[in-house]
């Protein structure tokens, strides 16, 4: 073992939160790993590849090769914007990835800095997300789908030029015990639908589920038993 394996050090104090990381391994990650033929199997392998956007201050050259190939091979390369601070001082490497992302996840925060560095003439969320669907894209067969998630307000996504709002749940604030991992676990929710072929909304409303159980919990943990119901109630 060349690396540690990274830790996260997390401070929970009432419903904020502050986090510090050692990203050790994670940190020396190099395009030659990923062509390792056991590791370029897992991407061959795959009809989704989800990148987080903390990677491009890793390995910016690792994340164009699968977006390249999840283009030129018509599968899907999802990006997270991740956080502001990504989108100011590594715009340069965002933009060179943005045209391979099919899917491109991001919050109201995100959503608001990338207009304000991208010099866009809009604060509004669904006018940004429509921008960010509009971007130059490699793979022309298929339109690029934006989310926005705004914490407890509607959840804004662009389809095919269509801007479209979901209701999040909104929690009481006795019920708020931890708000670490809720972008996450909405993405992992949304892709866990998304991968099954399931509609648009089913997957939305299945990240929207993830996200409001991860807020109740201590932790990145799951309730033993998933309840979330398909059809609409």
């Amino acid at each position: 073992v060349q690396q540690p394996t990274g830790r996260c050090a997390v401070l929970i104090t009432g419903q904020d939160r502050s986090l510090v990381t050692k990203l050790d391994a994670a940190n020396h990650f190099t395009v030659s790993h990923l062509e390792n033929s056991s590791n370029w199997e897992v991407v061959t392998s795959a009809q989704t590849v989800y990148s987080a956007g903390f990677f491009l201050t890793v390995s910016l050259d690792s994340m164009l090769k699968v977006g390249k190939y999840c283009a030129e091979t018509n599968r899907t390369y999802c990006l997270n914007l991740s956080a502001p601070f990504l989108i100011q001082f590594f715009k340069d490497q965002m933009m060179q990835v943005m045209p391979y992302a099919d899917i491109v996840f991001g919050n109201e925060t995100e959503a608001a800095t990338f207009a304000e560095v991208h010099n866009l003439p809009t604060r509004d969320v669904r006018e940004i997300a429509k921008r960010i669907s509009m971007l130059p894209k490699e793979n022309g067969s298929r339109g690029r789908l934006v989310i926005i998630t705004q914490g407890s307000d509607p959840v804004v996504c662009v389809s095919e030029g269509k801007v479209m709002e979901y209701p999040a749940e909104r929690l009481p604030a006795n019920r708020i015990v931890d708000t670490n991992g809720a972008g996450d676990a909405f993405v992992g929710g949304f892709l866990a639908q998304y991968v099954q072929g399931r509609p648009l909304d089913v997957a939305i409303r299945c990240g929207i589920w993830a996200a409001t159980h991860i807020i109740q919990r201590s932790g990145c943990t799951l309730p033993e038993k998933m309840d979330f119901c398909m059809s609409s109630a």
